[in-house]
């Protein structure tokens, strides 16, 4: 493309992954099939207070050379590494068409054409660069939905998690916001056009980090949405495998760590609203409050109470079950004892007898105590009820017949 188009096309995803973050970042990390990437350390420049460290990584050249859209030309890709357990991957994205010429509702159907292309596009290359990182050290400690193992085909990336924000960079933008997004008042430059859709009165040639940076609050709150959307969606695999009677397969201990970690990392993003300059601050409280923050928050911790209760009780049950299992063996080695008991004094107020009598006695003593141990050992199943019999009037032949008949369904 020549010229230096008048919009361009910001997308910003967000993939929770509860990781840890290195003391030191490492100088290479080789990504088996796609070349060497080098990271470099950085940090969330819109904070006012406490600096906030990321890990950045430059993907353009891997992304470039696997992914062609026609009519869109894919100018960087950044991945952006959050202390927060959070990897935010962004694009910057030109476009043959005039995006200032189209309409809102045209504008957000490119965005979400454009985003399902690319997610379907990079999965392999993002999968491979994740794998990477964590084999050479340079995040840790993953922890992914216990639903995915934390290795094999659909590790490490968790799709369902992954929320978007959209950005449209250009100088006065033309489009309004629709009717429907409640009022709010962002910070200079950014407008709110849809939820995750913004317009930023901003030069379209601005280097990449400053965008970066102006961008920050919303991405900040798209990240707590993937966090949370990740808990939903990992509380409901929990409620269905334990509805399904499968409580054997869901780790409880595992799964509270995941809650710690998610939790641990939604309430450090938190911190942004009273961490972030006064303009940046504005802008993130106007995202959370458009994309509904807040309720999410409120629905996850509901759906988790429930999950953490539901675990609770199959805990319960399942110890109810070792108890009887326990309460039977006990029982069985007393019944054991007892027929050890009974051969050392049936060997010693018999002892001038035959050899037959001797056996008859042992083998009788045996047998009763293998009877007792079948009894208490085995499972007892429910026997069945005997039908009741109903004395009938007679009837007429036919009358008969027609009651043993087989019915028709």
């Amino acid at each position: 493309m020549t010229g230096t188009p008048a919009v361009l096309h910001l997308q910003s995803r967000a993939y929770p992954l509860h990781h840890s973050s290195p003391g030191a970042v490492p100088d290479l990390v080789p990504v088996p099939g796609h070349g060497e990437l080098r990271p470099f350390a950085g940090t969330l420049r819109s904070l006012a207070y406490n600096p906030d460290a990321t890990i950045e990584l430059d993907l353009t050249a891997l992304v470039g050379s696997a992914i062609s859209l026609p009519g869109t030309e894919i100018v960087a890709c950044h991945a952006r590494i959050l202390t927060a357990g959070t990897v935010l991957v962004v694009y910057a994205l030109r476009h043959e068409a005039d995006l200032r010429q189209m309409a809102l509702h045209d504008l957000d159907a490119l965005d979400s054409a454009v985003n399902r292309a690319l997610r379907e596009a990079d999965s392999p290359v993002l999968t491979a660069v994740l794998a990477a990182a964590v084999s050479s050290g340079l995040v840790s400690g993953v922890a992914l939905r216990p639903d995915l193992a934390p290795a094999g085909a659909r590790a490490p990336i968790d799709r369902q998690s992954a929320r978007y924000n959209c950005h449209f960079v250009t100088l006065d933008p033309p489009w309004a916001a629709d009717a429907r997004v409640p009022a709010v008042t962002p910070g200079p430059g950014c407008r709110v056009l849809l939820p995750y859709t913004y317009a930023w009165d901003l030069d379209p040639a601005t280097a990449l980090p400053d965008l970066l940076t102006a961008t920050e609050p919303t991405d900040i709150a798209v990240a707590q949405q993937s966090l949370l959307v990740g808990a939903l969606i990992a509380g409901r695999w929990v409620l269905a495998d334990l509805a399904h009677g499968h409580p054997e397969s869901t780790d409880v201990h595992a799964f509270r760590r995941f809650l710690d970690g998610l939790w641990a990392d939604f309430h450090h993003l938190d911190g942004y609203r009273i961490e972030s300059t006064q303009a940046h601050r504005s802008s993130y409280l106007s995202a959370r409050q458009v994309i509904g923050l807040d309720d999410t928050q409120e629905r996850a911790d509901k759906l988790l109470g429930y999950v953490s209760n539901s675990l609770l009780a199959a805990s319960s049950e399942r110890a109810e079950v070792l108890d009887a299992r326990l309460n039977r063996v006990a029982a069985a080695l007393t019944v054991v004892s007892a027929a050890s008991f009974g051969l050392d004094i049936a060997v010693f107020v018999l002892p001038e007898v035959t050899l037959a009598t001797k056996l008859g006695v042992v083998t009788g003593l045996l047998g009763m105590a293998v009877s007792c141990l079948l009894a208490v050992v085995l499972p007892r199943t429910p026997r069945r009820r005997a039908r009741r019999r109903i004395p009938a009037q007679r009837a007429a032949p036919d009358d008969r017949v027609r009651r043993v008949a087989p019915q028709g369904p």
